[in-house]
């Protein structure tokens, strides 16, 4: 988004005598020296694009093979094993027996403040040698990897390699009980400014916490979200930093009332997504038959090598047939993120389009994912240090900001009217 928004404010930045510099290209003006710069961003997008699809790849070679894709959570650790590919994720007994208090405090009644109190005093710390977070724990509850499954991209695979750490009659009776009405169901991915908000003092992240009312019969009377430092740094600052999600969302909000993105631009961004849908539909359409080509020619293949009964002879090729079920896995990864990218992309178009019409509102109506997605776009600084909540725009926001407060003009008293005062 800011890239298109960028392209159609040149003019204003050459209205305002705004220049940009880099540290590594040549500055100055001129046909060659603007060429030279759209040319080093082509390729820098390029190798960013790269990089993310290598990255991609070795997630889907893990997952193909079994593999948790993600790094081992708390009671698991990644081993390098000579000869494989990729590491596997193992149980860590230095960490594993805390996962399994948590789940038999749980079953029997503790709350999760009670369950984070009693680890610490067995000895459960983060790497940092820091008190573990209500949060942490909380979200260990609701790992489902414990009991040898994951979601990747919103899918739940459950053919895994990597050893259980939990049963899952324990697990499913523990998510039983956090799911009670009267038990915190709120995970911290729920949390709209997790990820965005840091600490401006230590530079951690803040987490969000959730903090109940209770009326006289046990039932839920109000429920309070704070924010906090995670103090993951070795710093102190963690209980002083606490502050209500509601003054953050006032202060968001006055921030996004000085935003009006000019109509040419609107226009402009709706075009751009037609154009980039346009050419995405039929990219997609080919990749996906190509896909299916291949994931039909390894099925022939392994049903002709199997009804040929030549794999029983053959050593290479039960190990060439090995390979193929793992390309098919793969492949078949592959084209499940396709159709979870094209709901991604129409989501996030129509959210691109609210927040262009009319940001404030946009914000207030999307969900907490979404919500964090706006404050990504239009904040360079989302900080808070126990007593000063810092929120800088982007340099193009704030230009869009500037221009819009200059722009307004005071009402002016007819010449009959008194003012009051």
């Amino acid at each position: 988004m800011l890239g298109i928004i960028l392209r159609h404010y040149v003019l204003f930045f050459a209205q305002n005598n705004i220049q940009l510099l880099t540290v590594t290209d040549i500055n100055g003006d001129g046909l060659q020296v603007e060429a030279m710069r759209q040319v080093g961003m082509v390729f820098s997008e390029m190798e960013r694009k790269m990089g993310a699809m290598r990255t991609k790849e070795g997630i889907r070679g893990k997952i193909a093979l079994g593999q948790f894709p993600y790094h081992a959570p708390y009671g698991y650790k990644n081993k390098v094993v000579i000869g494989e590919k990729y590491k596997k994720m193992v149980i860590d007994e230095d960490t594993a027996f805390y996962i399994r208090q948590a789940y038999d405090m749980c079953l029997q009644g503790d709350s999760i403040q009670t369950i984070t109190s009693k680890l610490y005093t067995l000895g459960f710390r983060n790497k940092h040698g820091n008190r573990i977070a209500k949060s942490t724990v909380e979200y260990i509850l609701h790992n489902i990897a414990y009991i040898g499954k994951f979601y990747y991209d919103g899918i739940l695979y459950e053919d895994t390699k990597y050893p259980k750490l939990i049963d899952e009659a324990v697990y499913y009776s523990v998510q039983e009980k956090l799911n009670s009405p009267k038990k915190t169901r709120q995970t911290h991915t729920s949390f709209a400014y997790d990820g965005v908000l840091k600490c401006s003092k230590c530079g951690c992240a803040l987490t969000g916490e959730a903090k109940y009312k209770k009326n006289k019969d046990g039932s839920i009377k109000r429920k309070y979200v704070y924010y906090h430092c995670t103090g993951n740094r070795g710093g102190d600052c963690k209980k002083n930093s606490y502050i209500r999600e509601e003054l953050l969302d006032e202060s968001i909000a006055s921030l996004l009332k000085n935003i009006t993105i000019p109509d040419n631009v609107i226009n402009a961004v709706f075009e751009g997504l037609k154009t980039i849908h346009k050419s995405q539909g039929e990219n997609l359409e080919i990749t996906q038959n190509l896909i299916r080509k291949r994931i039909n020619k390894i099925d022939k293949n392994i049903k002709d090598a199997f009804e040929s009964g030549m794999y029983k002879r053959s050593q290479s090729l039960q190990k060439t047939i090995e390979d193929w079920e793992v390309e098919r896995k793969k492949l078949i990864i592959e084209e499940q993120e396709i159709t979870k990218n094209t709901k991604t992309f129409f989501e996030q178009s129509n959210l691109l389009l609210e927040f262009c019409k009319d940001c404030n509102n946009a914000f207030f109506k999307e969900n907490a994912e979404q919500k964090r997605t706006i404050v990504k776009i239009v904040c360079s600084n989302f900080s808070y240090n126990g007593s000063k909540l810092i929120i800088e725009p982007t340099p193009v926001f704030k230009y869009i900001i500037k221009s819009n407060l200059n722009k307004k003009i005071l009402p002016r008293l007819d010449s009959n009217q008194q003012p009051t005062g």
